[in-house]
């Protein structure tokens, strides 16, 4: 069972300003569905860049040992981490999306 929920005013007014059709519930829904869309592309263009940048996908990439090739350089060790987390956002943000459109 939820709460009571606090708000300041002047946070309501600046959102009833940019959000201005439907009840508090279907704004809030809406401003997190936007949000979540804007991650999801930027994690799947993050994920383009990496298999455009090595012309491989990530699963190719790992079992070429790329990262052992390139003499586990910070660059390509960031790509790697970036990579794996940018895999990872997708799957969690496609997750959340699926479960908001559900509320």
């Amino acid at each position: 069972m939820a709460g009571a929920l606090t708000i300041s005013r002047s946070l309501l007014d600046i959102f009833n300003t940019i959000e201005t059709e439907g009840d508090i519930n279907s704004k809030v829904k809406h401003v997190l569905e936007n949000e979540l869309v804007r991650r999801l592309n930027r994690y799947e263009l993050t994920v383009r860049n990496l298999e455009k940048k090595y012309e491989l996908s990530f699963k190719e990439f790992k079992k070429k040992g790329i990262v052992e090739k390139k003499g586990y350089s910070y660059d390509v060790e960031n790509d790697l981490w970036e990579w794996e987390s940018s895999l990872d956002g997708i799957k969690t943000v496609k997750t959340e999306i699926k479960r908001l459109r559900t509320i």
